[in-house]
């Protein structure tokens, strides 16, 4: 069957683009290997014998960009649609060793909220956060408009232009900064301080303060103030709002359809093969895989330039978590959705030394049975030990989920005192939980740590796989993880495709 368009994978971003063109009249199908839309930005339905359930996110996530003028607001306008999300303010709690911080979205909120948790060098932070804030609106401001970035070829360098205004020259000496050099440049020393600003880009850009490009790490450091929003029913409810705009303009989602290859004939991508045999072709191929996914879908037929770069990539992150029924009893009266947690100043993040917890609020009651709520913890984790574990079989393995569960439960346990004896279910996912429902290489989350070599105009594009007719979509490209920056990156590609 021909196709206009075929996006392999119903993620956030694949999902914009493939609605975005069938808006446009295109004829577009999605290929999707799971039961449900949004990849790792989803959830996933648990029910018990007696009837209930719960709907649990796949990651312990927030998300940004519904603001006005924001990504997905953008699409929400140009799709006629409404995506059911609901602002929340306090964006989060960060929960240090030795102190708490409320993440205010609200300006003169946070201004007072950070002078009071960092007192030690209030008045340098300040001029820290300021300049943070500055160059955050102007970058918010550039990507407002849509450049494609990075410029792949000259019509890219030549429709970046337009865009460009004189408070982006500016920026120009802070593309091979990173946060760290910021923090040393305002003299900041205050270990807490440092603590809580790795902590928040760990989450954001998956590198701490010394790797995370600069201007980057701004924007990073900025999403509660543009505004956190929570996704009513869960986060499916996003990609089924997508998905829902994609049928209603004629689109063709096929769910519980794995793409084993890509076809190439001629040094051009002409269609997919699926695991049934059947091949389905289109001049435009669309992928919401990771790079190395890419290359594993191309097979032989992935350029040198592909491998060479799928090779060199720098080790992303995987998720260990932790989905928990908890009854309402356990969860004091007017805690914030979202929380943050650093049990020791001197090792190293991740690894169960940060955990970050979600919660849905009480109005939202079909997440869970009557009287509790669904809760997902997680942390960030190497994912070669679990691939280790799996192998030295079964009982090593389990015994590794055990061990990490307490370790994670200790954690969400600064945050929900006596948690333990409120758990009524309880479910480990891994990085080899998360190869097995959405075939990620290795089970890896959350895109590429935004170093200056891989950020900004360095980040990889959407022409990356280096073969026509085949373009590329997600957290692997420009700019990078969270909901709202595959949005941005559907949109810019959109734009492309628009343009010819």
């Amino acid at each position: 069957m021909m196709y206009d368009a075929i996006i392999i994978g119903a993620g956030i971003g694949g999902l914009t683009v493939a609605a975005l063109l069938a808006r446009d009249g295109y004829r577009v199908a999605v290929l999707e290997g799971h039961i449900e839309p949004g990849g790792c930005a989803s959830s996933y339905r648990r029910k018990r014998p007696d009837g209930t359930s719960y709907v649990f996110d796949v990651g312990a996530t927030l998300f940004g960009g519904f603001q006005p003028g924001g990504a997905h607001d953008w699409v929400a306008r140009r799709l006629s649609l409404r995506f059911p999300v609901v602002p929340l303010e306090p964006a989060m709690q960060v929960w240090l060793p030795d102190r708490v911080v409320t993440r205010y979205g609200d300006p003169e909120a946070w201004r007072a909220e950070r002078m009071r948790a960092f007192p030690a060098q209030s008045a340098a932070a300040e001029r820290f956060w300021q300049n943070q804030e500055q160059i955050a609106d102007s970058v918010w401001r550039f990507a407002a408009r849509h450049p494609p970035m990075p410029p792949e070829t000259m019509g890219d360098f030549l429709n970046v232009v337009p865009t460009i205004r004189p408070e982006m020259i500016g920026l120009l000496a802070h593309l091979e900064r990173t946060v760290g050099h910021e923090l040393r440049r305002y003299r900041i020393s205050d270990p807490a301080l440092h603590a809580f600003i790795n902590a928040q880009l760990l989450i954001s850009a998956q590198v701490p303060a010394d790797e995370c490009a600069w201007l980057f790490g701004s924007v990073a450091l900025d999403l509660a103030r543009q505004g956190v929003f929570y996704a009513e029913g869960g986060a499916w409810s996003i990609a089924r709002t997508l998905a829902d705009a994609f049928i209603r303009d004629g689109g063709d989602l096929r769910y519980r359809t794995w793409v084993e290859q890509i076809l190439v004939e001629g040094g051009r991508a002409v269609g997919v093969r699926l695991a049934n045999g059947e091949e389905l072709r289109s001049h435009l191929i669309i992928s919401g895989q990771t790079v190395p996914d890419v290359a594993r879908l191309l097979g032989a037929s992935a350029p040198r330039h592909l491998l060479r770069v799928v090779r060199t990539l720098p080790e992303a992150w995987g998720a260990f978590t932790l989905y928990v029924g908890v009854a309402d009893t356990g969860i004091p009266t007017g805690l914030p959705a979202h929380h943050q947690i650093l049990l020791d100043y001197d090792l190293p993040m991740g690894e169960g030394n940060t955990a970050f917890i979600s919660l849905h609020p009480a109005h939202d009651t079909s997440r869970a049975p009557a009287g509790q709520c669904a809760i997902t913890i997680s942390t960030h984790t190497r994912v070669v030990p679990w691939w280790a574990a799996r192998a030295a079989g079964r009982a090593a393995y389990q015994e590794r989920k055990a061990r990490w569960a307490e370790v994670l439960l200790d954690a969400a346990e600064r945050v929900l005192p006596g948690l333990r004896s409120h758990i009524r279910y309880q479910q480990e996912g891994t990085p080899v939980s998360f190869a097995r429902y959405t075939r990620r290489a290795e089970g890896m989350v959350g895109g590429l740590g935004q170093r200056p070599a891989q950020s900004g105009f360095r980040s990889l594009g959407a022409r990356a796989a280096g073969v026509p007719g085949l373009w590329l979509v997600g957290d692997s490209t420009f700019p990078g993880q969270s909901s709202a920056a595959v949005t941005q990156s559907a949109i810019r590609l959109y734009t492309i495709l628009r343009r010819g």
